[in-house]
Order: structure tokens, then sequence, then C-alpha cells
């Protein structure tokens, strides 16, 4: 009987954090009024049920099934998060759900998320290390697993980008 790669539970939790994510960003689409900001929703929420549906495939070529998450607080959190992506907040507060920019409660509340938006910068909403690339770690990873985790962490740059693109074409709509 061969050894369980060392990578299964990986690929589970990014299987089950993309399902999550196609309902988040599915949740926002439906909710928001911007069409433009709808396309880019729609098209991300595609692009993390292919994800998940890529990463339950490769589990199932190593002879494992996807397993849902046991964590209920990250259940109730998910639930959470698509309740406010849902609701009627507006859309510049949902960017700030996902840390695209970061929301201030004091009187300059407008200018902190414009200043939040500045510093977001070209890598990242808040220019951390890649924490993407800690899921190239294992060196047990086979050729193929390791490929279909290059292409996702490059897509999932690259919904980043989009979203950031996004909320500042939302803002500024904003100021018209």
């Amino acid at each position: 009987m061969a050894t369980k790669p060392t990578y299964v539970g990986l690929l589970n939790a990014i299987a089950n954090g993309e399902r999550g994510g196609h309902q988040l960003f599915s949740s926002w689409s439906a909710a928001t009024k911007n069409k433009e900001l709808k396309k880019t929703l729609d098209a991300v929420a595609i692009r993390e049920m292919e994800h998940s549906w890529a990463f339950e495939k490769r589990l199932s070529e190593l002879g494992y099934s996807l397993r849902p998450p046991a964590d209920e607080s990250g259940r109730q959190a998910l639930a959470k998060q698509i309740e406010l992506l849902s609701s009627k907040a507006s859309d510049t507060e949902k960017f700030a759900s996902f840390g695209i920019v970061k929301p201030s409660k004091s009187k300059e509340g407008k200018k902190s998320l414009k200043k939040g938006a500045k510093k977001a910068g070209k890598n990242g909403a808040n220019e951390e290390p890649d924490k993407l690339l800690k899921i190239l770690a294992d060196p047990n990873i086979d050729p193929i697993t390791g490929a279909l985790m290059g292409r996702f962490i490059a897509e999932e740059r690259d919904t980043g980008r989009m979203l950031r693109k996004a909320f500042k074409v939302c803002q500024k709509q904003g100021k018209k």
C-alpha cells in the first residue's frame, strides 16, 4: 500500500477554501448594483470554483476524496461573510471585509479608505510577504501537483490584481 502523500490535507483545505470563495464572490455579485464590478466578481467566482474542482480532481487522482471542513468556527465565519456580501452594505465595505482596503472607525473614515487604497500598492493589500509560496514548501510534492499549485498561485495573484483594479474603478465612479 502506498504512503499517503504529506500534502493531501493541503489539497483538501485549498479545495474547500476555494469552494467557500465561490460562495462569497457569487453572493457579492448577486447583491451589487455595479455592472462593471459584477463582471469581475463573476469571473473571480468562476475561477474560485474551478480551483476547487481542480484540487478535488487531483485528490481523486491520488486516491482520496474531498472531505468537508471540520472547523465549525470556519463555517460560521463563512456564513457571516456571506451575510455581509449579500447585504445592502456598500461595495467599499465589502472590499474592506476582504482586506482590499482597511476601513477606519474614526471621523475621517472615508479619508482612511483612500489612504488604505494608496497603501495597497502593486503586490498586495498590505505589502505582506507572499503567503502563497508556503504551499510549495513541501519537498514531497509531485510534479503534477506542483504544476497545479503553481497555476493556482499565479491565478490567485491575478485575482488580487483584478479586485484591486475593480476597487479603484468603484472609487472613481463614486467621485463622479
